[in-house]
């Protein structure tokens, strides 16, 4: 019964296999009858046209371009296309008639609906006879695999029969191709369906009864990629995309064990590496990528099977990146200058040619040094030795040496890789994705992570260097050529901080660190001020701070790195080194940002006297910096900048240690501190407005520090007025001393007046009315405040008014109200008067509903006589000044007396 069905199936599968064949001789032959009856139509209504325009085209001085005889026919290049007349006929455009593009290129929009469009109308086309290929592969492969299961052929036979199918598919698509003469994209989607027959053939007889050793079945393999190449440039592109893409799903369409993989490995590679070559002939953007594709996909998978393909994961990307600058090229010694029309002539723009043929290369590689990087950070692989991850840096070194698109790569793989080994030893909180640590290498890796470390930064370092032997002047190679160094070290101090004493690195870092600093001595004395000097200042100046940061601790780190700003400074005047001054400006941020947030940015210890070392030093560092520039200079206004800054920093940091104990960290925030930084940083933030006022190199920079400042001596006024009160709080109330006037509220009540009264007079002009009422209002308070502390000796709410208490805030406010409308008047200034009115209205609610609510027979009657003389003396007195000044009509309209 197993017999009857498997030779009914086999029947079955051989009639399909002939009725595809027949029918496809069918199609061939409709299509070319098709096409011998639209050339006719054409010929036609060619005819037609040139009889009816004959008579036209007589008047017509101007000569026609010449033509081809229509009834020659035009050899066929590949390269002729066909073009519409004046008459609507068609006719066979050569090269040298096709117009030429325009200059400019097209809109990056308008070059998108285009890609999409071509894809689009690819699909429409393409898409019955990709589909019928692919299927005759899969029958391929489904036959031998029922062949299988059914126990009718041995292993050998299988295998055979495999091949055999496979050969005799791509007989029958020559035999189709020369019978026809021309290209058919069905017959090109019938070779890649053999092609990938014999895939499956070759990969069973490995995996499935392991008949031949792995190097024979490579060798296949490789004889089959080669043939489909070749058969390739007879059948175009979809022999290609069927025959070598299609290559990457016969290993998941066969199975295997995961121990397989690294044969896989293999296999693919073979694959991309064939499909590079095939490119050198017939290329298409998706043909590149969907071969980088697949060939990533089981490198992808091969990283996270296990351990058996672990030691091949770094030289695999390396010989596909081999694959993609050399095969395609014919440059397989990656020597020779690349020849591109396209090439840019600057590394900064090679990510320009992104879309176009130019750019696939070097975003190709950049997606390799990404997958390396990210392998990297999942598990560097200490133990398979110091070499696992450097050939593919190795050879992006070479290749962008004689390729300019690609000098920026070098770069672009360093930092790469610094962050894929510093993200393998980063641990993250499961729940808390802001907090993070760090989990060195373990012991046993330590002297392997060392020696790879120190390889790292030598490559890329001589790499550098041996770019700057054909770019003397290359600030990109001088920059690898002189960074990699101090980069590698910072590496191991992160990475395998126990591998060496602190003293040990930093010695080594400060050794590199001088003979940095003395290259770039001889440079400047032989009068090479150039960016290879200023790379080399950079490094020597990066080394001696990578070994500050290693041997000293945080308290004192910051002002050993404030010293590079005194040193940069002096080699600024001294040498005309370029862009020098830009790495000053960078470490004195460094600085300022540092000391600015500290505690935050980093943990400390207990704070002791080295706080105050640190700030005043670098004030005084980058203060005597500051004097070295001559004062025309845009550099000495960034310096001036840093030392007012540092100077506020450290006034702070005064503060806080005289209040604290010395502990300038404390967790603490009390009405003295508060008082005192309302005074400094509204004094500060004047001192910047006045500077912005004067200094036109920093203007915008002086201008919002001001406003900074301002805004939180303001926030900090408020809370002193609400929360930090001591009217409110009894038990804080005794900091306030019992001396009168000159006690605490003069300065957290008294002084932000004049800062306020100020800042209405010389502060942002639309700002002016705000800083005039709130030091109004701030006047209103201290006073009152004084008099309360006068009257109780301290300040709680507690205590019940008096009756001379009450009556004095009654005198004293309506003084202020009668001095404020005098001088609003006197100065002709309304909001002024206004202020003053506001103030005597409040006095006089005051009065009627408050001090005079208890008073009763003559002394209401004398209370409220004294209050009509009082306010008919102001009113008296508003007019005679007003008649005095001799225009006071604008106050007088604006309050009409009675």
């Amino acid at each position: 019964m197993s017999l009857l069905g498997g030779v009914l199936v086999a029947i079955i599968v051989f009639g399909l296999l002939i009725g595809a064949v027949l029918g496809w001789v069918s199609a061939l032959r409709l299509g070319n009858l098709q096409a011998r009856l639209s050339r006719v139509e054409r010929e036609l209504r060619r005819l037609r046209a040139a009889d009816s325009g004959g008579a036209a085209a007589a008047p017509e001085t101007r000569p026609e371009p010449a033509t081809a005889d229509p009834k020659t026919p035009a050899p066929s290049t590949g390269l002729t296309s066909v073009g519409v007349t004046g008459s609507g006929s068609t006719r066979a455009v050569s090269p040298a008639e096709a117009p030429s593009a325009p200059h400019g290129a097209p809109p990056r929009r308008k070059r998108v609906q285009d890609a999409l469009g071509g894809i689009i109308v690819m699909v429409q086309d393409h898409w019955m006879v990709g589909l019928g290929g692919f299927s005759i592969g899969l029958a391929g492969i489904f036959l031998v695999r029922y062949s299988i299961e059914q126990g009718w052929l041995g292993p050998t036979a299988r295998v055979l029969l495999g091949i055999a199918t496979g050969l005799a598919l791509h007989a029958l698509a020559e035999w189709l191709r020369r019978r026809t003469e021309q290209h058919y994209d069905a017959v090109a989607a019938l070779a890649g369906g053999a092609s990938l027959t014999l895939y499956a053939a070759a990969l069973a007889a490995l995996h499935l009864y392991q008949l031949w050793p792995p190097a024979v079945i490579f060798l296949l393999l490789a004889l089959i990629s080669l043939g489909t190449m070749l058969l390739a440039l007879r059948h175009g592109p979809i022999l290609a995309i069927l025959g070598i893409l299609g290559a990457y799903a016969v290993p998941a369409l066969l199975g295997g064990e995961a121990d397989q993989l690294v044969t896989v490995l293999l296999y693919s590679l073979t694959v991309a590496l064939a499909g590079f070559l095939l490119m050198r002939y017939v290329y298409r953007p998706w043909l590149w990528w969907g071969t980088v594709a697949g060939a990533l996909l089981w490198w992808w998978i091969a990283l996270h099977a296990g351990a058996q393909t672990e030691p091949w994961l770094g030289l695999y990307l390396a010989i596909l990146a081999w694959g993609m600058l050399a095969l395609r090229s014919g440059n397989y010694r990656l020597t020779d200058p690349s020849t591109e029309d396209r090439n840019p002539g600057d590394w900064r723009d090679w990510m320009r040619l992104r879309g176009s043929e130019a750019g696939h290369l070097p975003m190709a590689l950049l997606i390799l040094i990404l997958a390396q990087a990210y392998a990297m950070a999942l598990d560097p692989l200490w133990s398979l030795g110091p070499l696992l991850w450097l050939p593919l840096p190795a050879l992006v070194l070479v290749a962008s040496r004689y390729n300019d698109a690609l000098r920026a790569l070098p770069w672009v793989t360093l930092i790469a890789m610094t962050a894929g080994f510093v993200a393998s030893v980063v641990a993250w909180q499961p729940f808390e994705p802001w907090m993070w640590s760090l989990r060195p290498v373990a012991p046993e890796d330590l002297r392997t992570a060392l020696i790879s470390l120190g390889l790292l930064g030598l490559l890329f370092s001589a790499g550098g260097a041996w770019h700057l032997q054909a770019r003397h002047d290359s600030a990109l190679a001088a920059s690898l050529a002189f960074i990699a160094p101090p980069m590698a070290l910072a590496l191991a101090h992160v990475l395998a901080p126990d591998a060496l004493r602190d003293w040990m690195l930093s010695a080594t870092s400060l050794a590199v660190g001088l003979a940095l600093g003395g290259l770039a001595g001889r440079r400047l004395r032989a009068g090479q001020a150039d960016a290879v000097a200023f790379w080399q200042i950079a490094a020597a100046h990066l080394a001696y701070s990578l070994a500050v940061v290693i041997l000293l601790e945080q308290a004192t780190l910051t002002l050993a790195l404030a010293v590079q700003v005194l040193s940069l400074t002096w080699l600024v005047q001294r040498f005309a080194v370029p862009h020098l001054g830009w790495l000053v400006k960078l470490v004195l941020m460094v600085v300022v940002v540092r000391l600015t947030l500290n505690p935050w940015l980093l943990e400390y210890g207990p704070a002791t006297s080295w706080t105050l070392a640190t700030y005043g030093g670098s004030l005084l560092v980058v203060w005597l910096a500051s004097r070295l520039v001559p004062a025309e200079e845009g550099l000495r206004s960034w310096l001036q900048v840093g030392a007012v800054h540092l100077l506020l920093l450290f006034l702070h940091v005064v503060i806080r240690f005289q209040l604290y104990d010395g502990d300038v960290f404390a967790s603490r925030y009390d009405f003295t501190e508060a008082a005192l930084n309302t005074a400094l940083w509204a004094s500060f933030a004047l001192l910047y407005f006045w500077r912005s006022r004067h200094d036109r190199e920093l203007q915008e920079l002086h201008r919002v520090l001001a406003q900074v400042l301002m805004l939180l001596a303001v926030g900090n006024y408020l809370m002193l007025v609400t929360v930090l009160n001591h009217v409110w709080d009894a038990a804080s109330s005794a900091l306030v001393s019992e001396t009168p006037v000159l006690n605490l509220l003069l300065l957290a009540y008294g002084l932000p007046v004049v800062l306020w009264a100020l800042a209405a007079r010389s502060y942002e002009p639309d700002l002016r009315p705000f800083f005039a009422v709130l030091a109004g209002v701030g006047l209103w308070l201290f006073v009152s405040l004084e008099i309360r502390h006068l009257w109780h000796g301290r300040l709680d709410f507690a205590d019940a008014v008096r009756d001379g208490e009450l009556y004095s805030y009654s005198a004293v406010w309506l003084l202020m109200a009668v001095g404020t409308m005098v001088l609003g008047i006197l100065r002709d200034q309304t909001a002024l008067y206004r202020g003053g009115l506001v103030l005597l209205l409040l006095v006089i609610l005051k009065i009627f509903f408050i001090d005079m609510a208890g008073l009763t027979g003559l002394l209401r009657a004398v209370s409220f006589m004294g209050l009509g003389l009082s306010l008919l003396g102001l009113a008296f007195l508003h007019q005679y000044l007003g008649r005095r000044g001799g225009d006071a009509g604008r106050i007088s309209r604006a309050r009409p007396t009675r």
